[in-house]
């Protein structure tokens, strides 16, 4: 007698196959930053921690940022982040807020916001800088979608106007 398929070993295999199909599917829903989310309410960088907080150091956001903005402009962002609120999630990105802290030598005053889409399999990420008081209207939008930036928070694309068009060249 011949038995060369049995139909118990299929139907034990059935169980491992859709767990693996479920845990798939789960990790394509989140996205490439989906595992970021833990970073909501915690603030970007924080030097007196033991160890340190840096959230731009992640491996998985400092690599496409360095390619989007480069080494110079990644500097500046981090110079931006001197006085920081904690991480928000607004429709499904990571937002970061900073300001140039007021104890920065120069004048180059600036607001700055970076947006990580943890939804999409892309990994979209956007920086915005905006000056402030002698750089006033001055914004820069570095997007891994084009320049565009399409597809950022309504209450992001907000902030950033009032940025434009509510501190004028006297500052706050």
């Amino acid at each position: 007698m011949n038995r060369g398929s049995d139909p118990m070993k299929f139907v034990k295999m059935i169980p491992p196959i859709i767990l693996i199909v479920s845990l798939s599917v789960t990790t394509f829903a989140q996205g490439k930053y989906g595992h970021l989310k833990k970073w909501v309410n915690e603030y970007p960088l924080d030097y007196t921690a033991k160890p340190k907080i840096n959230f731009f150091a992640l491996p998985e956001i400092r690599t496409p940022l360095l390619k989007l903005i480069g080494p110079a402009n990644l500097k500046r962002l981090i110079k931006d982040f001197g006085m920081v609120t904690p991480i928000n999630l607004i429709d499904g990105y990571l937002i970061l807020e900073g300001v140039t802290s007021n104890r920065t030598p120069d004048n180059e005053v600036e607001n700055a916001i970076v947006a990580v889409n943890i939804n999409d399999r892309a990994g979209t990420i956007m920086v915005i800088f905006s000056g402030i008081g002698d750089r006033f209207g001055q914004t820069e939008y570095f997007c891994t979608n084009g320049k565009s930036c399409n597809g950022l928070p309504n209450e992001v694309r907000n902030k950033i106007k009032e940025w434009e068009h509510v501190v004028g060249p006297q500052g706050f």
